[in-house]
């Protein structure tokens, strides 16, 4: 993860945690909230977890992978680097596509 803190992942990704919106400073604060949110769902409702996990489009092969190849040690920060990594590749896909929304209107405006 990047030196300087992301407040725009760190709200989308707590918005999709279905949890309040918290003002975090740096990124490793930010981080092991959301690992010690995770340990919360490993350890009193898993079923809960897994909706949370489709819903933020973490496949679950990569999950069961991960927590494989790490003998299942520190399943909650495997998670949450899966969970945040997913977020910024979303961040980015949105940021490429209003860019090209932005480029058809430009040659939209041109042809007119």
């Amino acid at each position: 993860m990047s030196s300087v803190f992301n407040q725009e992942l760190a709200n989308n990704t707590l918005l999709l945690l279905q949890d309040e919106s918290i003002v975090f400073s740096t990124n490793e604060e930010f981080r092991n909230y959301i690992i010690q949110f995770i340990n919360r769902l490993i350890t009193e409702d898993f079923n809960h977890l897994l909706f949370i996990l489709y819903r933020i489009d973490v496949h679950e092969d990569k999950v069961r992978t991960l927590l494989a190849d790490n003998n299942g040690e520190h399943a909650a920060a495997t998670i949450t680097d899966l969970i945040i990594e997913r977020e910024k590749q979303k961040m980015i896909t949105r940021q490429q596509f209003k860019s090209q929304q932005n480029i058809y209107e430009d040659e939209e405006c041109e042809l007119w």
